[in-house]
């Protein structure tokens, strides 16, 4: 005496079936986008640590080029250095012990710090006479 497929109870069934399958679609879809945004947190700081290493190699030649500049023109002052050329577009800075730029190291005594700079990297290195 029952229908199979035309009674009301077999379609309050389906229905109820579908919104299921919608939840748990909802569901799955937050679950996978929680784990990417979970992954890509961990990664993406990784990634960018990588390629600052490359900026980060450059910075710190032209830190040490500066400072060996430094170093030889104090102690040669008769016999002047050209200044370093840095061919990988990075840059240097020296600063004298009060934190002013100064255009050479010919000064006594020898208390500078030099920072080079690649991209928004910096890295710096500094000497001083006891």
């Amino acid at each position: 005496n029952k229908m199979i497929n035309g009674s009301p109870q077999n379609l309050i069934k389906n229905k109820k079936e579908n919104g299921s399958i919608l939840i748990f679609a909802v569901l799955m879809l937050s679950v996978i986008l929680t784990i990417t945004l979970t992954l890509a947190s961990i990664f993406i700081p990784k990634i960018h640590s990588a390629v600052e290493t490359a900026s980060s190699v450059k910075a710190i030649y032209a830190a040490d080029s500066a400072l060996e500049w430094c170093l030889y023109g104090n102690r040669y002052p008769l016999a002047p250095m050209p200044s370093p050329a840095m061919s990988n577009n990075a840059s240097y800075k020296i600063y004298n012990s009060g934190g002013t730029e100064v255009a050479n190291c010919a000064t006594q005594p020898l208390n500078y710090r030099t920072v080079g700079s690649s991209g928004s990297v910096n890295r710096s290195f500094e000497v001083s006479e006891l």
